[in-house]
């Protein structure tokens, strides 16, 4: 296994992206300072702005909203800077569907971003300071993750997705997240410097590209976790959707 720079690379010719390499990614160190953080978490939006993170749980809330009569309650898992959900919600604003969100993340710093940000959309948003692989997860109807799952390791993973699990109440639970692959690494490689500065988001991408999980691994960790029946897709650009319906 040659590692450089976070990246996968070839050994003796043969491609190695069949092992996962997990790593520490800047952003996920506590010492990192303010500026350096918000930045990244800035440069972060803005890729998933292009690449149209923010649509991806779209059908899921559709399904749950089609079953009910009353606004869908809607619990991020880990959100971040909170921008793929509170852009999901201002869709489901255009589309007359009524939306409760709440928003949490383990940083006390994101959340304080996201809130932010839901306030400057005009989305009515609660935060959560919470570990979602340690939980317990506000309840909601629909549990959504986005681009979270690679920063864990396999048992993290399995505590996030239960987690998630038990919070569902009758409804649905969608996670998205990078997959393992080799337009996975070129994208990595090539985006985060077009599209920001921030050195910490051009490291961790690289570190990212090679930490993401497979579609096969992905289901395995469902059925860990209990996410029997679960379904995972293919969805632009080098990522996966899974979707999991409570019984």
């Amino acid at each position: 296994m040659v590692v450089v720079r976070g990246f996968l690379a070839t050994a003796g010719g043969r491609s190695v992206l069949s092992t996962r390499v997990l790593q520490p990614e800047l952003m996920d160190d506590p010492g990192l300072d303010v500026w350096s953080h918000t930045h990244a978490l800035r440069g972060l939006a803005r890729i998933n702005r292009l690449s149209l993170a923010g649509r991806v749980h779209w059908p899921a809330l559709c399904r749950v909203a089609s079953r009910l009569d009353r606004p869908v309650r809607v619990t991020d898992a880990a959100s971040g800077s909170g921008d793929g959900a509170v852009a999901l919600a201002r869709l489901a604003r255009k589309r007359g569907i009524g939306v409760e969100l709440t928003l949490t993340d383990l940083s006390p710093r994101a959340v304080g971003l996201a809130g932010t940000r839901a306030e400057r959309a005009g989305i009515r948003a609660r935060t959560r300071v919470v570990d979602a692989t340690a939980g317990p997860l506000p309840e909601g109807d629909l549990l959504i993750c986005s681009l979270f799952a690679h920063h864990l390791t396999e048992s993290q993973a399995v505590g996030l997705l239960a987690n998630m699990r038990r919070a569902c109440v009758g409804g649905l639970v969608s996670v998205n997240d990078l997959r393992r692959c080799r337009w996975g690494t070129v994208l990595a490689r090539t985006v985060p410097r077009m599209v920001t500065r921030s050195p910490v988001v051009h490291t961790d991408a690289a570190i990212s590209a090679g930490a993401a999980f497979t579609e096969r691994e992905l289901l395995d960790l469902c059925g860990q976790a209990g996410l029997e029946g679960a379904v995972v897709r293919r969805c632009f650009p080098a990522r996966m959707t899974m979707t999991w319906s409570t019984p």
